[in-house]
């Protein structure tokens, strides 16, 4: 602040007022000018100077101080206390012009912060996060719901793919809150991604929670951005979501063995950390075990349904409903199936795929016996008992109105 002070007097002539009598010419005369200025200055709640439109370097950070203390005095303090402050890294290093920057409402993308932290931008680029928002534009969910509302749904969290600041919350960009697995949990949470609640289920959760100590528990980040990588598909060799014990890259493309095992050997050399090497291989091994097994159950539950569709039995009918917004008029089981405009059977199936399967497979990799089995596995089983049932509800409907 003592800068932006100085660089106001420096533009302030020489005042006409007169000294309090008696100290006229004095020191302490001076001093209660001083006083006086900078209380009218830091009480105004208007711009001293308006940026130009057009102008990009020679705008006095000081300017944009006077307003924004005042309009936006939360972000303003975030970035007193920031590093970005203390290095002298003002707001139209990272901002553009003024009168542009209102218009976008300011909003600073990853490849301007690549400017400074080039290395970190290369490899946030490798990551899943840097194609979250194309993936989800595509995405048959996201284009069922209402336009007007998608802002507030899929895009909050999907926007990572254009903003650092998802992780490291503006204007502070405080690594140790980026750091926490409270950060990770505002997106990766919730029934179809309880990432969040399987890790606290775990031990390595648990520890951590009780400790404090990250020198004894790993965090998110101890394993999906080791040694400080911003790729943060970091070891993951793994299909996503929706598939089985596909090898995909980032954008679901085949990859070969050899990189599959290149990927698992970059998080066994992660695990044995703390843990042997064939204690790594063993429950990661198991892990791939567990998902092989979600997906079988899942696969049954898919075939019941399918069965139930070829004797025409489904209300409302394929024919009868909105076209898929990618798909067009097909059953779509599993993704990316919706869940509206559809059948109580495919609604059963939905939860199994989408929720309950999610559960059994990351929790494993998660080593969160509790998420793998009651909140995962159980349910499925239960969900194929349903499903059954429910197939043979609508048989039974079906030969009562023939009759």
């Amino acid at each position: 602040m003592r800068n932006y002070i100085k660089i106001f007097f420096k533009r302030t002539p020489p005042h006409p007022l007169p000294l309090p009598r008696g100290e006229r010419g004095s020191v302490r005369g001076y001093i209660w000018i001083s006083v006086l200025l900078i209380a009218i200055y830091l009480s105004t709640t208007t711009c001293v100077r308006a940026p130009r439109k057009g102008i990009v370097s020679g705008i006095d950070p000081g300017f944009c101080i006077g307003c924004h203390q005042e309009v936006t005095p939360g972000l303003f303090q975030s970035w007193v206390e920031s590093k970005h402050a203390k290095k002298g890294v003002h707001c139209m290093t990272c901002h553009i012009d003024h009168q542009v920057a209102s218009e976008q409402k300011a909003m600073v993308f990853p490849e301007k912060c690549g400017e400074c932290h080039k290395k970190q931008l290369e490899e946030f680029r490798k990551s899943r996060h840097s194609i979250g928002f194309d993936r989800m534009r595509i995405q048959g969910e996201y284009l069922g719901i209402p336009q007007e509302i998608r802002a507030a749904f899929c895009e909050r969290c999907h926007s990572v793919q254009k903003r650092c600041n998802s992780c490291h919350t503006s204007h502070r960009f405080s690594l140790k809150e980026a750091r926490d697995p409270d950060a990770c949990g505002s997106c990766h949470l919730g029934p179809d991604h309880p990432h969040k609640e399987m890790y606290e289920a775990s031990l390595h959760g648990t520890i951590y929670k009780v400790t404090q100590d990250s020198g004894r528990a790993p965090r998110c980040i101890t394993c999906h951005m080791a040694n400080g990588t911003h790729n943060s598909s970091f070891g993951i060799a793994r299909g996503p979501a929706g598939t089985r014990s596909q090898v995909v890259d980032m954008k679901e493309v085949p990859i070969s063995k050899e990189e599959e095992e290149r990927r698992r050997e970059e998080m066994i050399g992660v695990c044995t950390g703390c843990h042997s090497r064939r204690f790594a291989q063993e429950q990661l091994g198991n892990a791939d075990q567990v998902k092989e097994a979600g997906f079988e159950l899942q696969e049954k539950g898919k075939e019941a349904i399918q069965e139930i569709a070829k004797e025409g039995l489904l209300y409302p009918s394929i024919s009868e409903r909105m076209p898929h917004p990618t798909e067009g008029r097909t059953l779509v089981l599993a993704d990316p199936q919706l869940y509206v405009g559809t059948s109580h059977i495919e609604r059963l199936f939905f939860t199994m795929f989408k929720f309950h399967n999610i559960r059994v497979w990351k929790s494993g990799y998660h080593f969160s016996p509790s998420y793998t089995h009651g909140y995962g596995w159980a349910e499925m089983q239960m969900d194929l008992v349903d499903i059954k049932e429910e197939a043979e509800k609508l048989r039974e409907i079906f030969k009562e109105r023939k009759k």
